[in-house]
């Protein structure tokens, strides 16, 4: 089940130039196959008002000025006619729904071609901002009217100009209200040449809130043409759109077993891009870099607050519990329930009808679990490539190998003697004696360091910090300098984002995942260049704090004592990214330096400890 914390509210509009029976109950199909929750109609051609159950579970309002307009709702947003606002010669008809809690008026219009004067359409604006003047009045925050207005603009990617269309951006521009259009001919025709002409003259007019609850509309042109009169020679086609709304609640079956994480997959980059570029770019124009000590704290801020704005709106997330298995179907939900209901029918009365009946659920179920993994792993296999391959397998010992459940028991703690020790049980306690074993040092507490060692360690510590470099000339030494100590560049920052892995992580503790730096523009890599630079001038290290995690060591006779268990730590990514330009820094100015021994093998790019062993090897086979 995929929940997002964002409401999705799905408008079809579409001019069915003549509503009959057929069509009607073509777009009851229609309805029903795209989850439609508000039908927006023009062009109905009914004499009288729409039946009111003309479309099932769902409120439907009419009326006939203007050959007919309709708006059909769908009941759970509690729609509630606004006729106060129609007006007779005017083709719009009006509702004010509620949806989370928030109220907003919709409507349906539509104005006629008149080819040689624009006083339709003057009309129907006119109308719609007198609505809006009584949505402010009754403290309503937003005001959407979807319809035909037969004006066309190259504003909203129309090819032609026509005079309703000057007058509807002309309108636009002193009302404060937008325009929002598809992004193709909504309206189609064949033309005697055989040549396909059309229009985007199918838009919608949205004041206030409904300016930001609108979200991308687009063109549903496949098996549509029993939709309206005239097709498929010419006719509307049905414009999609939502508004989408910030859920408040989430479903109260969210227990503690089950989280909400995001689906990274499904996730619309490309406007999620666009929605932190926007917000980072705006502050960028009118930021001065004034006192660093304080604003380097409030730059990363302010990217994690883009960052999270932009990821609810347009990465859903899903929802996981302690089964959520990639090859889990919905059969097996069914077989599931039933043989938890057999179980229990056993269980309440042991008949050998009932013992029958709960062991040919059992097989039912183990049959079809068998048969769903198999399928998936051949599935996996057959699209499988070399580089995929350490991923799946990791993926399939997680889910098919036998292992235990990776939380943290009670815990005891080492006393002197065995009446000091303490079972601990409550999560605050155990945290307690985690944090003190792994994170104080104690480990260190006997150890030994040579003397030696430490000393030339810190030497080396105090000239890098005073920057008393030697070097061979002064040249270098000063090039190196400036390389060392000079502003982190935008290429630096692209580099380290291009070398930053993303398969195989975790969300951090700002709830920013690798996955997202891959889809930084230049403008938001721009802002972390910036917000490294603070940080190096002012000295100041955002991000302090880190999630632990404890996963259990394997073979091991007891978890009963801290040291069973391995901690790792998930750090702010946006941190790992100037670690990883600072890293790359200091390895150049050590290998200018020649700081780093000739026969060190590890922890150096391309070098390893086998490569070590099989010198060390040589070495005594050349010493014989």
């Amino acid at each position: 089940m995929v929940i997002n914390p964002y409401k999705h509210v799905p408008v079809c509009q579409i001019n069915v130039n003549g509503l009959s029976s057929h069509s009607e109950t073509s777009l009851a199909h229609f309805i029903e196959k795209h989850d439609i929750d508000i039908l927006s109609l023009q062009e109905i051609n009914c004499s009288n008002e729409l039946d009111l159950r003309i479309f099932p579970g769902m409120s439907t309002f009419s009326v006939t000025s203007e050959r007919g307009v309709s708006l059909s709702i769908s009941n759970c947003y509690n729609p509630q006619r606004l006729s106060q606002l129609e007006e007779d010669g005017v083709g719009i008809v009006y509702s004010m729904i509620s949806i989370s809690n928030q109220a907003l008026v919709v409507a349906s219009a539509y104005c006629t071609p008149d080819a040689n004067t624009t006083d339709g359409l003057t009309k129907l604006l006119e109308n719609i901002r007198r609505a809006w003047k009584y949505c402010q009045k009754m403290k309503i925050s937003g005001l959407a009217v979807f319809g035909d207005f037969n004006a066309r603009s190259q504003q909203w990617g129309d090819k032609l100009q026509n005079p309703r269309g000057k007058a509807l951006l002309e309108f636009s521009n002193k009302n404060n209200c937008a325009i929002s259009a598809p992004p193709a001919n909504s309206f189609v025709m064949q033309n005697s040449d055989g040549t396909t002409g059309g229009s985007v003259i199918d838009l919608c007019v949205a004041y206030g809130s409904a300016i930001k609850l609108l979200g991308d509309s687009w063109i549903d042109d496949a098996d549509v043409h029993e939709l309206f009169t005239g097709a498929p020679i010419r006719g509307h086609l049905p414009v999609i759109q939502h508004l989408v709304y910030p859920q408040q609640n989430l479903p109260s079956e969210m227990s503690d077993h089950v989280q909400r994480v995001f689906n990274y997959e499904c996730a619309d980059w490309s406007n999620w891009s666009s929605h932190i570029d926007e917000s980072l770019t705006k502050f960028l124009d009118n930021y001065q870099q004034k006192d660093c000590q304080q604003s380097a704290t409030e730059l990363y801020n302010i990217l994690i607050d883009a960052v999270k704005e932009a990821s609810n709106m347009f990465i859903p997330s899903k929802q996981m519990c302690h089964h959520s298995k990639p090859y889990w179907s919905e059969n097996l939900s069914q077989l599931s329930i039933k043989l938890r209901e057999s179980q229990d029918l056993y269980k309440f009365k042991s008949t050998i009808t009932n013992k029958k009946a709960f062991d040919k659920s059992k097989d039912d179920f183990k049959k079809a679990l068998t048969k769903e993994k198999n399928d998936w792993i051949h599935g996996k296999l057959e699209k499988l490539n070399t580089k995929e391959s350490v991923l799946f397998w990791k993926q399939y010992k997680r889910l098919f190998l036998s292992s235990d459940e990776n939380f943290i028991g009670n815990l005891l703690t080492e006393g002197d003697n065995t009446s000091q020790t303490k079972i601990l049980s409550s999560n605050k306690d155990k945290e307690r004696l985690l944090f003190d074993t792994f994170l104080t040092g104690k480990h260190l507490k006997n150890e030994k360091f040579d003397e030696k060692h430490y000393e030339d360690i810190q030497n080396q510590l105090k000239k890098i910090i005073s920057n008393d470099f030697d070097a061979d000339a002064d040249d270098q030494g000063d090039a190196d300098e400036n390389y060392l100590n000079g502003e982190i560049t935008l290429s630096e920052v692209t580099a380290a984002i291009k070398a930053q892995k993303t398969t195989g992580k975790s969300k951090d503790g700002d709830f920013f995942h690798p996955k997202m730096l891959k889809c930084f523009s230049t403008s938001s890599c721009k802002f972390l260049v910036v917000l490294f630079n603070c940080c190096l001038k002012s000295g100041i290290w955002p991000w302090t704090s880190s999630n632990i995690t404890f996963i259990k060591k394997a073979d091991k006779k007891s978890y009963l004592y801290p040291g069973s268990y391995r901690p790792i730590t998930i750090s702010p990514y946006i941190g790992k990214i100037m670690e990883r330009i600072l890293e790359s820094r200091i390895k150049v100015h050590c290998k200018l330096n020649n700081i780093i021994d000739d026969a060190q093998e590890g922890f150096l790019p391309g070098r390893n400890t086998s490569r070590y062993l099989f010198k060390m090897l040589s070495s005594l086979h050349e010493d014989r």
